[in-house]
């Protein structure tokens, strides 16, 4: 037969998302009474949970996902201890119980319980690859036989009410097996009422793939769906069962699919909805139906449809009044139509379900069902149940790359150019010595300086000891005793701001030398310390002078500027002071030192541009001569 391309395009996107889903996944358990080769799930002997730690589990889970049905699966959940109290338990939540089961241990006396308790339906893993006690070597066709009786068992101990679902995983080796199936599911559409077909998938450890997890290669033999047998398994697809079903049914038209999260055109999950009868197919639903059929069911009762009771997909002559709005149901109905014994038996409807688990490309990318359904609660948050091995095994899902591309070989000499830019710190700390080499800092001190002087109006204390003159005329010699640390260096670091503050102190040890007053009358004749030399006469002559004296230095020149006599004396000052004048250079350092560490730079500025302080020098060429007359 001609293959016929499925196209998602003309289908029905499901509209399941990870917030609000018509399912999720539920393993109270994870011990097994069977082996299936399929399964993705390690068999733990001691693996029941405590039924307060499910409901626990299901608590958050109704905080983070809305759904319509909980797929009670493991493990075996028929061997669960607590299976009637959970399935009572999610019942009285407002979801619908569905139980995955094996059928290994189902019996119908368990059957009735767990419908009483609100069970809606059973999904059936039946199929050749499963280690079964008494059905060894059994083909899918010899199990029918089992299927049959698990299908009757539900119907009659249901008492109708439960629905019954067959699922089997498909291998490269069973697809020839798959028109049987249908045909089967066909024969017993009144008391089966979904098909499902799971794609097999298996890890491989001699794929052309490096396999890493958190950033760290792992192995992969140790997951429990690595199988050595099926290293050389091909993967299926949806499209290879739809041309297999389509060999028993050329009519086969799906309506509605989910997409993958690497390729939106794969259909992870392809849902196909047929009409008949045991007898006969009459036809397929279409894309708006199946659209009508979520969008209705969340409008009415908040959640997305999966699941339902039998009495809802038997007698499709219910819908009749929907047939002028839709086109398959119109076809439908006009074959009816034709058929007038057809209204008096009922009409069912079957889903066929193919499932298509995680595709590897060839780039390592791994292509997940969009929206899962069977997403499970783990570890606070909701993941994929078909990989929950990893998470157990590894702490994280594994992640593939081709062989050689991350962590191989090839990727070593990635990490040479990567030392390129080691290089460039080292300009970095060619930059470090740009700010040592700024000399910037130097002409600080220049300009720092002249802010200095104005500091120099704080030795305004300093005046102070000027009452002590007062009493008597000798102390004007002791000012000039304070010169005697002239000697010291220190002067030329008085640039430094810091030291500065030390030499105002040094005026209190000043009246201790008072005992030396003979050397120091010879160093009166200094120019600079005529501040405070003026002070002196003006005590002997007036009383005015005395007040200047408390004046600071500027005082005494302004006035000194006022005085217009003066002019001509200074004429005589160098004539009567070139003897002493290189006296005083000396000396003249020290004097600032009290007043100010700057002042030696201050006396000389203003000697060039204000000549006008010429005149205090006069007057203390006066009060020289007058000394000497004194002598």
């Amino acid at each position: 037969m001609r293959k016929r391309p499925l196209t998602p395009e003309t289908y029905y996107r499901l509209p399941w998302n990870l917030a609000d889903n018509a399912i999720t996944w539920l393993e109270p358990t994870t011990k097994c009474n069977l082996y299936c080769e399929g399964c993705y799930r390690e068999n733990d002997p001691f693996g029941h949970k405590p039924l307060s730690e499910v409901i626990a589990d299901l608590e958050r889970v109704k905080k983070m996902r809305r759904t319509d049905g909980i797929s009670i699966a493991g493990g075996e959940p028929l061997i669960y201890p607590d299976i009637v109290p959970l399935v009572r338990y999610v019942a009285a939540q407002g979801w619908k119980p569905i139980i995955n089961s094996n059928g290994q241990a189902l019996t119908p006396e368990l059957v009735r319980e767990l419908a009483a308790a609100g069970l809606v339906g059973f999904t059936m893993h039946v199929d050749s690859h499963q280690v079964r006690p008494g059905w060894k070597g059994a083909s899918e066709k010899d199990l029918c036989a089992l299927r049959l009786k698990l299908a009757e068992m539900i119907r009659e101990h249901g008492e109708g009410k439960v629905s019954c679902s067959f699922n089997a995983t498909i291998y490269r080796d069973t697809v020839s097996e798959i028109p049987m199936l249908t045909r089967w599911a066909h024969e017993h559409i009144d008391i089966v009422q979904t098909m499902v077909y799971i794609l097999f998938r298996s890890a491989r450890k001699r794929s052309n793939f490096d396999v890493f997890a958190n950033g760290r290669p792992v192995d992969v033999g140790n997951l429990v769906y690595q199988l050595d047998h099926q290293e050389t398994h091909e993967d299926l697809d949806s499209q290879e069962i739809a041309d297999a079903i389509r060999l028993a049914y050329p009519e086969h038209e799906p309506c509605a699919y989910l997409n993958g999260t690497e390729d939106s055109r794969s259909m992870k999950w392809l849902l196909t909805l047929r009409a008949g009868t045991k007898d006969e197919i009459i036809g397929y639903l279409d894309d708006k139906f199946a659209e009508w059929m979520q969008i209705f069911h969340h409008l009415f009762f908040g959640t997305y449809l999966a699941y339902t009771r039998p009495c809802w997909t038997a007698w499709l002559q219910k819908l009749i009044f929907l047939a002028p709005f839709n086109k398959s149901l119109g076809k439908i109905f006009g074959k009816l139509l034709l058929r007038p014994k057809m209204w008096t038996q009922p009409v069912h409807i079957q889903s066929i379900m193919v499932i298509q688990p995680c595709d590897l490309f060839d780039d390592g990318r791994q292509n997940m069902c969009d929206g899962c359904p069977d997403a499970i609660f783990y570890k606070d948050k909701l993941v994929w149940s078909c990989r929950v091995d990893e998470l157990e095994k590894f702490g994280a899902f594994i992640q593939c790359a081709p062989r050689g591309c991350c962590g191989g070989g090839s990727c070593a000499p990635q990490p040479a150019p990567a030392a390129a830019p080691a290089p460039e710190p080292a300009p970095e700390p060619v930059k470090a010595p740009e700010p040592a080499v700024a000399p910037e800092p130097t002409p600080e001190p220049t300009p720092e300086p002249t802010p200095e002087p104005v500091q120099a109006p704080e030795p305004t204390p300093a005046p102070a000891p000027a009452p002590e003159p007062a009493p008597a005329p000798t102390p004007a010699p002791e000012p000039v005793k304070e010169p005697a640390p002239t000697p010291q260096p220190e002067p030329v670091k008085a640039p430094e701001p810091a030291p500065e503050p030390a030499p105002a102190p040094e005026p209190a040890p000043a009246p201790a030398p008072p005992s030396e007053p003979a050397p120091e009358p010879v160093k009166k004749p200094e120019p600079v310390p005529a501040t405070r030399m003026n002070t002196v006469p003006a005590t002997k002559g007036m009383t005015e002078p005395a007040i200047k004296v408390e004046t600071p230095p500027a005082v005494v020149a302004s006035k000194s500027a006022a005085a217009p006599q003066p002019a001509p004396e200074p004429e005589k000052k160098p004539a009567s002071q070139p003897a002493t004048a290189p006296e005083p250079a000396p000396k003249a350092a020290p004097q600032p030192a009290k007043d100010a560490a700057p002042a030696p730079a201050k006396a000389a500025k203003p000697a060039a541009d204000k000549p006008a302080k010429a005149a205090p020098a006069k007057k203390s060429g006066k009060t020289a001569k007058k000394k000497s007359k004194a002598r």
